[in-house]
């Protein structure tokens, strides 16, 4: 079972309560990803702009005002499949270590089309 959620319509929220953030569904390499999120979730100077250091941010989250925070993929990155299948990872690692959590919680939502997309790179 995949801690993501997948939709339809997309998702909405009230922006003065959630922290929400939707991913360029342009982004074709792994350092425009990690640029974009740098930015997005206005991680603090020293991040290191490789995987670890996104997870690292991504379980901590203190400079975000809003309690939940929300990753949004209107489509999944352009990214070659080894390097897709570790972003997976780091944001499923991500969602579970936040569970239960009082401080934040972390969601991610991908289009429903890309769920079977989804699982099969977290499979492999």
């Amino acid at each position: 079972m995949l801690p993501f959620n997948f939709f339809d319509v997309m998702p909405s929220y009230d922006a003065a309560e959630v922290f929400y953030v939707r991913i360029d569904p342009e982004v074709s390499l792994s350092g425009e990803l990690l640029k974009a999120l740098y930015y997005l979730l206005w991680f603090p100077g020293y991040f290191g702009f490789n995987w670890n250091a996104l997870y690292d941010c991504l379980r901590d989250l203190g400079w975000i005002p809003c309690r939940k925070v929300v990753l949004v993929h209107n489509a999944l990155p352009n990214l070659p499949a080894e390097d897709l299948t570790v972003y997976l990872e780091v944001l499923r690692d991500a969602v579970l270590d936040w569970a239960g959590d009082e401080a934040h919680e972390l969601e991610v939502f991908f289009r429903a089309a890309d769920r079977r997309a989804v699982e099969a790179l977290l499979a492999s």
